[in-house]
Order: structure tokens, then C-alpha cells, then sequence
């Protein structure tokens, strides 16, 4: 959100502080990565190189810069400019999810919109004033629901680059963004060269872009709508065949009203013999409804499936060879936390909140806090303030001022 004054010296010192106690170890060849950093924008200035870890971690405790990016490709000459001079050796994969992107009910909740225009207001993520239709400035925040989808948006992920492709977790590499959601960064031989239409296609197969259910072996001949045999399938129509018959077995019938539209008297004989419906779709057909209902019913139950499997792949990212991205456990200074790498296995467990605070050195802190929802770092829990002092610790008061929310005092 941008800080500056008493805050950006308070904040830069925390940080400056940090790196003295602490040795970045990126996991690349540091001389062969752009670098990028940051204090009012996210990156003032790039087209920095290191010749090793060490020049790195100088210019952080000399700099003491609140961001921190690298670039997702390797470079001959990262510090040479133009950008065509630098020698493209290969890029890393990268995908983002980020709690803006993702459809959470929580956002009801935290964030708030105003309109510059007319003076209207409310809660939400509201795009466009709903009195005078014009541009609204929001007001955002990220809570334990949006990371948790954030969280699941990666499993599913990183369940299809394993499954689908074959990665495993000494190509994938994980970390939190330090801020609004993760990122997975795929390193390997395998995706150096890929050029930036066949990303674009694999980021197209990951979100279910405009997916042809028909080449998934899902189609209706008239008759029968069948579907891929479920001991022939593989990939999307594995993962859509397995929605179909979780669904058949515990699904209750107001859910299966919502999905297709029909009524309790259309559906309860249908789901009489839950046991015949999960044979016949393991045998490569979807059930048949009376009268002409069967192919309007399972298109929409398929799409309703679709619509959960898509990933909320941001393609810019994953298809950009020149983007810096965070530096793996460096500081993210609108929050405090660490950007900080998990392991596959540990992800499940992972608790942003708790496990990537920087600034446990730091003393309270009095504060002036502006607006703020219910915020939870660490074991301390801060309740909804509005024009309120507080004294707080250091890793809330940091998080408060990286966030813009709050003033020193």
C-alpha cells in the first residue's frame, strides 16, 4: 500500500536490522539472476547483479530495501541492459496464487470500498461505486480463509504437475509470497526453453481454460452421454469422473436441485440406487434421466464440476520470461513477514500468520491505527479498530504500518 515519512525510516530500520541477523540463501545461482528491489514501489530500480550470495546479502543490510525480487530466468550478463544483452539461458515455471484473485466469502468481511466521486461506501470488493458506477478505491486485506484457498488453489496444483507431468519435489519449490497468497516455481531442464506460447497453453490445461469437455470423452450421442471408462481415464477426466461419483455417493438431494435445476420429483427416483448410478459411470456412461433431461442435466453438473477444478492460474505470470518475483525468505515490507520456502510435505501444517514473522525482536509499538478488521500474528489476536491508539507488538505494529493502516505515535 505504499508508507513513507517516520514509517518507511521506522519500517527500513526493522529491516535492516533483520538482515544483520540474518543470511539470505536463495535457492538458485544467485549470478545468474536480475534482481530487482524496492522501498516506495514494489521495484524502484532492477538490472542489479551479484556475483555470489555474499554481494547479495551486503547490499540487503546496506540498502535495507522492503522488497526484494529476482528474475524467474537465467542470464549470462543479468545486469546488463537492454534486456537483449543480458544471454537468456533458460527460465524457471512459475505460477501465482494470490487471495485477490480467489472467490472467497470472507471478503465480505474485511475489506471495504469507497467511491472518490459520490462519497459512497460499503463492505466488499466492489469494482464499481453501486451509486454512480464509477471506480471505487478499495481497502484489502488477507485473512486465514483467503491463504487457506490460497493453500488448497496449490495443492491442487502441485497434485497435477506430479500427477499429470511428472514433477517431483526436487523440481518443485514452494514459498509463501509474504503477503496474499504462494509461489511454485518449477526448476528444471524440462521447462528452461519453453517459449511463452507452450506456458501459455500449459497455463490454459491447469485452469481448465475454455476446456472442450468432448475431448475430455465427455459427449452425448443422442442417446446415451458417455464418459471416459474410469479405468481408462487419466488427468482432467480422471479428476471430473472421481467429482461425478463422490457426488453419486454422498451428495444430498437439495445439493443435486442446486446443481441441475430439476425438481425432488425428477431426482429422487434417479437417486434410488446410488450403487447402479456409480457402476454405469464406471462403465463409461452417465446415467440417463426420462424424457429429454439427461444431456441439459449432466452438462450442468459437469460445468458446476469444471468451475471447481479450474485453478485461478494468473497466465501473466506464468507465461512472463522477463518478471522478477520475491526472493525466497527475504522480507515482504507490507507485512513483516518472510517470503518463506516450505517443503511439499510441511505446506499442509504451513500457518503464515505464526511461522513467518519477522520482527519477534522488535518492542511494542503505540500506534494510531486508521481502519482495521479482526487481525490474528502470532498468538495475539487485534479486534476491528477505527481511529483508535493502540499499543501493540512489534510484528502487529509492523504489519499495521507496512499495511498503510496505521501511524506511529
Amino acid at each position: 500500500m505504499g508508507v513513507s515519512g517516520n514509517e518507511l525510516v521506522w519500517l527500513k530500520s526493522l529491516v535492516r536490522q533483520f538482515y544483520e541477523k540474518n543470511t539470505i540463501v536463495p535457492p538458485y545461482d544467485v549470478s545468474r539472476r536480475e534482481f530487482g528491489y524496492g522501498s516506495i514501489k514494489k521495484i524502484d530500480n532492477r538490472n542489479l547483479g551479484f556475483e555470489n550470495g555474499n554481494e547479495l546479502n551486503a547490499f540487503l543490510r546496506n540498502q535495507s530495501p522492503l522488497y526484494v525480487s529476482a528474475s524467474v530466468s537465467e542470464f549470462l550478463n543479468p545486469a546488463a541492459q537492454p534486456i537483449s544483452t543480458k544471454g537468456l539461458v533458460g527460465s524457471d515455471l512459475i505460477f501465482e496464487f494470490d487471495a485477490d484473485d480467489l472467490r472467497t466469502d470472507c471478503k465480505t468481511i474485511h475489506d471495504s470500498w469507497s467511491c472518490p466521486h459520490c462519497g459512497a461506501s460499503g463492505k466488499g470488493r466492489v469494482m464499481k461505486c453501486t451509486t454512480c458506477a464509477k471506480g471505487t478505491i478499495l481497502n484489502e486485506w488477507v485473512c486465514e480463509a483467503c491463504l487457506n484457498e490460497a493453500k488448497q488453489q496449490t495443492f491442487s496444483l502441485l497434485n497435477i504437475l506430479q500427477n499429470d507431468f511428472g514433477f517431483d519435489e526436487k523440481t518443485l519449490f514452494i514459498n509463501f509470497s509474504g503477503s496474499k497468497g504462494y509461489h511454485i516455481h518449477v526448476r528444471s531442464p524440462v521447462v528452461y526453453s519453453l517459449p511463452k506460447s507452450a506456458r501459455a497453453e500449459l497455463a490454459n490445461y491447469l485452469s481448465l481454460f475454455e476446456v472442450d469437455l468432448s475431448q475430455l470423452g465427455f459427449s452425448f450421442d443422442g442417446k446415451l452421454f458417455r464418459c471416459p471408462p474410469l479405468n481408462q481415464a487419466h488427468g482432467h477426466a480422471l479428476r471430473i469422473l472421481r467429482s461425478v461419483l463422490q457426488k453419486i455417493e454422498s451428495a444430498p438431494l437439495d445439493e443435486w436441485m442446486v446443481l441441475s435445476g430439476l425438481s425432488p420429483r425428477t431426482l429422487q427416483p434417479f437417486l434410488e440406487d446410488r450403487a447402479r448410478l456409480t457402476r454405469e459411470v464406471q462403465s463409461g456412461v452417465l446415467p440417463a434421466l426420462p424424457g429429454k433431461k439427461t444431456e441439459p442435466f449432466w452438462n450442468a453438473v459437469l460445468s458446476s464440476i469444471v468451475d471447481v477444478h479450474q485453478l485461478r492460474v494468473d497466465k501473466q505470470v506464468s507465461t512472463d520470461i522477463h518478471r522478477l518475483i520475491r526472493v525466497p525468505n527475504t522480507i515482504h515490507g507490507s507485512t513483516g513477514f518472510l517470503a518463506k520456502s516450505i517443503s511439499v510435505s510441511a505446506l499442509k501444517e504451513f500457518d503464515p500468520f505464526s511461522e513467518c514473522v519477522a520482527f519477534s525482536f522488535v518492542s511494542e509499538r503505540k500506534l494510531l491505527v486508521h481502519h482495521s478488521p479482526k487481525i490474528r500474528i502470532g498468538t495475539e489476536t487485534l479486534d476491528p479498530l477505527s481511529e483508535s491508539e493502540v499499543t501493540v507488538s512489534g510484528p502487529l505494529a509492523a504489519y499495521l504500518v507496512g499495511w498503510g493502516a496505521a501511524s506511529l505515535r
